[in-house]
Order: structure tokens, then C-alpha cells, then sequence
């Protein structure tokens, strides 16, 4: 089947839900930090609060998946160069040493007090939701783009569902840096912007035989490596000193499903490919 857009209230539905969800949460933190409330934003009692930089990277985020329900690109294309912007300042931030500048900005326009270095983690959740976001915003479509879109999307909400499953187990997945860790409410954003964007790579795309996109098992090859992979950066970040055996015992099941998810979507992007070539 061609590449072709549907306007139907599902697709539509599924960006401004998941776009109003992740906003509304970003703008929440904003004002519960700005009211000094941010003992109201750990949720759980292991979570951190979360910063403001991160809050408002989510809530533009949020916003943008909006627009793209409501099909507005120019906002679409300005909301995503402003989180682009904001996580390529973050990760200069970290690579160099320079932190936390823009973190201690944000936070000083809020009144909100001092904060620490934000979430690695977090930062690779924006920097990669702002590069879907910028892809998203094409007017030209291909098989490929849409893919790279979903493959991007998953990724993000991988990282999103390790952190929050490592909230319910009382497993630290969620820390790739010692004392910066993912706060519970941005692995819940990072959850819902993920599937947005996935769910914005359906809205144009090739149909297989049974209805699906063409890229559907490529993106879950990639969620369930980068669940598995997302874990294994936690634990290698910590030195395995704060995990125990009961804990690694507990995420055993996640790890083993996602292996066999991500070898049987294997096994059909490399069917897709033989038959791809095979047609021509």
C-alpha cells in the first residue's frame, strides 16, 4: 500500500492526548517549582524533583506533538529548534565540564532555588525528541524518515519505561550519573512523548499485508534493545554498587522478554528485507 495520510480521530486523538499529557505534566512542575513546592513533584519517595530546564523541555515537547495533531509546522518546527537548543546546551554543559548554566538560569527566572546537574539520561530524552520533532516536520515523506521517526520514538520511551519500571521496583535504572538521577515524573513524560511520537510516524506510512507500517518491527527491535540497553548503562554507570542480587533477580523477566521481542522482530526485518530485495 502507498504512503498516505490519515485524518482519522484515532491518530489525531492519540498526538493531542499524548502531547497534552506531556505539556500539562511540564507545566505542573513549572508552577509547583516556581510556588517553592517541589517536595510536591518526587511523587515517590526515592524520586528527586524534577528540574525546571527538564520541565520545560517536556512541556515545549508536549506542546510541539499538539501541533502536529492540529497539523501547525511552523509551531511544530519552532518548539523543536527550542528543546534542540536547549539539550545541545545541556550536553555541551556535560561534555565540557560547564554545568549547570542553563539549569541555574531557568531555575533563577523561577525563584525556584539552586539545582543540580540534570539527568544525562533526561538530556538524551530531549536531544532525541527534538531531532523526531524537527524530522517530523517535513512536508516530503519517505519510508526511511518515517522509520528513522519511529525508531527515535522508541528509543525515547524505552528509556522512559526502564526508569519508571526501576521506580517500581526499587531498582536504580533510572541514575546514569551518580547523584543526578531521573526523576519518577520525567520518566513518565519521557514514557508518553515517546509513544506520541511513534504514534506521529503512523500518520503517514506503507501498509504491509496485514495493515501495519512497514517500520513496526524495526521500532520494537529497537525499543526492546534499548530497554535492555538503558538498564545495562545504569548498571555499568554505578559499578553494580548499588544493585543486589534481589534487585537484578527482579528486572529478570523484563530483560529476558525484551531479549525474545527484539530476536523475533529481528527475524522479521530481516524477512521484510530479503523481500524487498527479492521485488526488485
Amino acid at each position: 500500500m502507498r504512503n498516505q495520510y490519515r485524518v482519522g480521530p484515532v491518530y489525531r486523538a492519540s498526538l493531542i492526548v499524548s502531547g497534552g499529557m506531556c505539556a500539562g505534566l511540564g507545566i505542573a512542575i513549572l508552577v509547583a517549582l516556581s510556588l517553592h513546592r517541589a517536595a510536591d513533584t518526587e511523587v515517590l519517595p526515592a524520586s528527586v524533583a524534577t528540574p525546571p530546564v527538564a520541565a520545560l523541555g517536556f512541556a515545549v515537547c508536549g506542546l510541539a506533538l499538539i501541533g502536529i495533531g492540529f497539523w501547525f509546522p511552523r509551531i511544530t518546527s519552532v518548539l523543536a529548534m527550542v528543546t534542540l537548543s536547549m539539550a545541545v546546551v545541556l550536553v555541551a554543559e556535560k561534555v565540557l565540564g560547564m554545568g549547570p548554566r542553563l539549569e541555574t538560569l531557568i531555575a533563577a527566572n523561577l525563584r525556584a532555588g539552586g539545582w543540580e546537574d540534570i539527568a544525562p539520561n533526561t538530556v538524551v530524552v530531549l536531544l532525541l525528541g527534538a531531532a523526531a520533532l524537527l524530522l517530523r516536520h517535513a512536508y516530503r515523506w519517505s519510508e526511511k524518515r518515517l522509520g528513522a521517526i519511529a525508531v527515535l520514538g522508541s528509543i525515547i520511551f524505552a528509556i522512559g519505561i526502564v526508569g519508571a519500571v526501576g521506580y517500581m521496583a526499587e531498582v536504580p535504572t533510572y541514575v546514569w550519573q551518580w547523584r543526578a538521577p531521573m526523576s519518577f515524573l520525567s520518566t513518565i513524560c519521557a514514557s508518553i512523548l515517546g509513544l506520541g511520537i511513534v504514534m506521529s510516524a503512523c500518520r503517514y506510512s506503507e501498509l504491509d499485508e496485514s495493515g501495519i507500517p512497514r517500520w513496526f518491527s524495526l521500532a520494537t527491535c529497537t525499543g526492546a534493545l534499548s530497554i535492555n540497553a538503558a538498564a545495562a548503562v545504569a548498571y555499568v554507570a554505578q559499578d553494580g554498587l548499588t544493585w543486589t542480587q534481589a534487585s537484578v533477580i527482579r528486572l529478570l523477566p523484563m530483560l529476558i522478554a525484551n531479549g525474545v521481542l527484539a530476536l523475533v522482530a529481528a527475524r522479521q526485518v530481516r524477512r521484510q528485507a530479503l523481500a524487498g530485495r527479492a521485488g526488485f
